[in-house]
């Protein structure tokens, strides 16, 4: 037993500014398609080269990474493509507390690992993609969730790294309010003190704070981006063609406001499993195998039917990958930066929300989005 006057208050400091805090578990969820990863790569390829505006900034900082959703090579392609120092980044690869290539860290078998992990790399961020492929058990039960929830928590505020796992929303959003469109049991935003979302306008995607225990949600303003196709030299000899993040500016729209849209009728809901293979190619860097873009449908809220119909009014390609591999879905990419410079859109210097601090410590303002 402690008495309070011994416990010191501290302030709250952030790996990335209001949006990320430093020794905590955060969420960032939203649906399938819309560059969760690729924003979280990008955050993690600005924090290897000190480019992050929060704690950390001005100093190369390591960042350990789980990934499930993505192979490895696709992890480090898009990790390159955002500018990150690969020599900074880490894959935790560790099932029984032993190293085996491509497999998730499980909260109920690994956390010694990690922690051992955490005390050789000092890293300032840990990242589970996806969280429910570190979790084990029935996710929709709370007494099986919130143990496990509860020891990353417990990691993150002993070694003082913050710990990002992303997530998805459930398939009806719409006018529903964001931490109830989350997926799973309700420890997952019981548990979790801050919580990222992002979701999709005509235009853009957006990126905001939905719930937190340790800033203000309204005073945190929502974030524009966007996504374009980028080329990285392959390992092979060849090139690697990923997504990438690029920021818009503070948006006036946030996540919430999106999904307290009306429900969708019929006409519309054919229109949205028309975009929604588009959109999800593009992050996958043009192409996908067809059984995860079917898989990821299904989170999205579309049957393999529905996609299977939309997929030539996508203008999506059905064809054998490289090499002896399965079949794939792939769209024919256009240069999105090539595009914006084409209509004048790129005359301006790129916003880039994350190096804000230094901008206001000059007296500028950050642009708004169009």
């Amino acid at each position: 037993m402690r008495a309070i006057r011994e416990v010191e208050i501290v302030q709250t400091q952030y790996v990335w500014n209001n949006y990320l805090p430093v020794g905590e578990v955060s969420l960032l969820v939203g649906k399938p398609g819309i560059g969760k990863s690729t924003v979280v790569v990008d955050l993690a390829a600005k924090l290897t080269t000190g480019q992050l505006d929060g704690a950390f900034k001005g100093e190369p900082h390591h960042v350990l990474y789980s990934t499930t959703e993505d192979s490895p090579s696709t992890l480090k392609a898009r990790f390159v493509a955002a500018g990150g120092d690969p020599d900074y980044l880490h894959l935790v690869d560790v099932v029984y507390g032993e190293s085996v290539d491509g497999t998730p860290l499980i909260v109920n078998l690994d956390l010694d690992a990690a922690r051992e992990a955490i005390a050789a790399w000092q890293p300032v961020l840990l990242v589970l993609d996806a969280l429910n492929s570190s979790l084990s058990g029935q996710l929709n039960d709370n007494s099986v969730v919130r143990p496990q929830l509860e020891k990353l928590k417990l990691l993150a505020h002993h070694t003082g790294a913050a710990i990002l796992g992303v997530g998805h929303f459930r398939k009806a959003t719409a006018g529903v309010d964001p931490v109830d469109a989350i997926g799973g049991a309700g420890a997952y935003t019981q548990v979790v003190r801050h919580v990222l979302a992002c979701g999709a306008d005509e235009d853009n995607f957006v990126l905001s704070v939905i719930k937190s225990n340790i800033v203000s949600v309204p005073t945190v303003p929502s974030l524009a981006y966007g996504t374009e196709a980028v080329s990285v030299s392959a390992d092979d000899g060849g090139e690697a063609t990923v997504g990438r993040i690029h920021w818009l500016g503070e948006s006036a729209t946030s996540v919430a406001d999106l999904l307290q849209h009306p429900a969708h009728d019929d006409g519309d809901d054919r229109a949205d499993a028309v975009a929604w293979p588009t959109e999800y190619l593009v992050d996958c860097g043009g192409e996908a195998a067809v059984a995860d873009v079917l898989s990821n449908g299904d989170q999205a809220g579309f049957s393999k039917d529905t996609l299977k119909r939309a997929k030539s009014k996508a203008k999506v390609r059905s064809q054998k990958a490289a090499f002896g591999g399965g079949w794939v879905w792939r769209i024919r990419l256009e240069g999105s930066a090539e595009e914006r410079e084409g209509s004048g859109a790129g005359s301006a210097a790129p916003f880039d929300p994350l190096v804000r601090a230094s901008e206001a410590e000059h007296g500028n303002q950050p642009r708004s989005a169009s």
